[in-house]
């Protein structure tokens, strides 16, 4: 199909895709222990914003179902056909975090980007894909192969929903996740979560005490905010080492408050929150405040703790400080985020490592360098059962070829196989990748503070979506 064409056909479906989009932003899908049960297995709202999706699937009279309420589907095509092809999205979103300017989730709309939680990562990118499929089922093009919308509601902590949805459906064939940008991320870093965890055992507070740490919304989030309580020195002599330390650190935005408490004095540590697999665009200010008290004479447990985050994870990116850094010629460099920080004097205390990793080292590995980097702490380092090996679909696929051949239909100029240190659903599916819907020029605002998706992505990206499941929807 002619790029015109689509083009003719992509306008009409703006406005109604515009206000369904706002619908799904508004609703808060942060999984909830406190409002989840059989029914709502990652809590009420969630569970709001897959039935919401479904609801626009009776509406438009596109079959849909439900798996085990935790993940949905949308069809088109053959029921019978032999193959499946998967585009695979969620609905759940992270934790809103500090720094908004606006009510997350009360879409925005500033000139052409919209903002809001989960308008990134990724309700846009699920909405124009449910749009796509409509358009092909409103023009009846024939397709060979099954083409579902597959809608998970788990994404952004551990997983769990989708294999309900594998037992009882299977696995697409091929597919996509259009979790990210316009290129075709054929190769995905694998991903490991640790926690390392100690106990400290300081008694009394007659000298200075590091009473409370706590930084980070979740292991895959580079905390915005950090804040401690500490007792035993002046608020004085605080005062004036936190404002040089700001100075020193001008040129990244760094921001910081003291205040005087009952029980000591609290400092907070302002940074930049981003995505876990992009470390290097945020400000982590548990590492940075965690830095920032190593100036002062802590002891014991709280001395190993601010050590090890102040210097050995502070601006780690890759890992090397902590003795992790591995590079793979075709996949790129390990990353690392330590994105939950925690101590409590007299309690437990932790620190979770969450590290995106290419073929060619472990989790074994991996989990030894890590018991070596942290032995000063006298910590248990744990590993989080939910790993996700690197995945590769080679090249020469005819899946990839496809999304590549559909951009360059569209966009006139071709676009670029990537390797991305993120995890998109893509990769559960063997023949799988992500792609799509930002454009490579754009900046990420995933996991961010005022998250935004720029509306005039609109009309290209349908129309690279409508050419890209339309071909897979007949490949052979």
């Amino acid at each position: 199909m002619s790029e015109s064409s689509w083009q003719e056909m992509v306008p009409n479906y703006y406005e109604q895709w515009l206000k369904d989009l706002k619908m799904l932003v508004k609703i808060p899908s942060v999984k909830s222990t406190q409002t989840s049960d059989k029914s709502h297995p990652y809590g009420v709202a969630v569970k709001q914003s897959l039935d919401q999706m479904l609801s626009f699937a009776a509406r438009d009279g596109l079959r849909f179902g439900c798996v085990a309420d935790r993940v949905g589907y949308i069809e088109y095509g053959p029921v019978a056909a032999s193959e499946t092809v998967g585009i695979l999205v969620h609905v759940d979103v992270v934790p809103v975090g500090d720094g908004w300017t606006s009510s997350p989730f009360e879409p925005e709309q500033q000139g052409h980007f919209l903002t809001g939680r989960g308008v990134d990562d990724m309700k846009a990118s699920t909405m124009l894909s449910y749009y796509a499929i409509k358009l092909i089922a409103d023009q009846q093009l024939a397709v060979k192969n099954k083409i579902r919308l597959i809608i998970g509601t788990d994404e952004e902590n551990d997983w769990s929903d989708m294999p309900y949805y594998f037992q009882t459906e299977g696995v697409p064939d091929i597919g996509f996740s259009p979790d990210g940008e316009f290129i075709v991320e054929n190769a995905e870093a694998g991903i490991a979560n640790f926690m390392v965890s100690f106990s400290d055992t300081t008694q009394g507070q007659d000298n200075l005490t590091l009473l409370k740490f706590d930084a980070g919304v979740a292991g895959n989030v580079v905390p915005g905010l950090a804040v401690a309580t500490i007792t035993g020195i002046d608020e004085t002599i605080v005062t004036e080492k936190l404002d040089y330390f700001l100075k020193q650190n001008a040129d990244v935005g760094l921001k910081a408050t003291v205040q005087t408490l009952s029980n000591g004095l609290e400092i907070k540590m302002i940074g930049k929150q981003a995505h876990g697999s992009t470390p290097d665009v945020g400000l982590n200010a548990g590492t940075y405040l965690a830095n920032f008290l190593t100036q002062l004479d802590f002891t014991g447990e709280a001395a190993s703790f601010l050590q090890i985050l102040g210097h050995t994870a502070h601006l780690d990116y890759f890992g090397k400080k902590m003795g992790l850094a591995f590079n793979q010629a075709e996949m790129g460099p390990l990353v690392v985020n330590y994105g939950l920080q925690k101590f409590v004097s007299g309690e437990d205390g932790y620190f979770s490592i969450n590290i995106r990793y290419p073929i060619g080292i472990t989790e074994k590995q991996m989990l030894a360098i890590i018991q070596r980097s942290v032995k000063t702490l006298h910590s248990s380092v744990t590993v989080k059962k939910d790993e996700l090996l690197p995945h590769l679909t080679p090249k020469n696929d005819a899946v990839i070829e496809t999304l590549l051949a559909s951009y360059e239909t569209v966009m006139g100029q071709p676009t670029v196989l990537h390797y991305s240190t993120g995890a998109s659903y893509g990769r559960l599916i063997k023949r799988g990748a992500a792609f799509g819907t930002r454009f490579a020029w754009q900046t990420t605002t995933a996991h961010q503070a005022n998250e935004k998706y720029d509306l005039e992505n609109y009309p290209k990206a349908m129309a690279i979506l409508v050419e890209s499941i339309y071909r897979l929807g007949n490949i052979e």
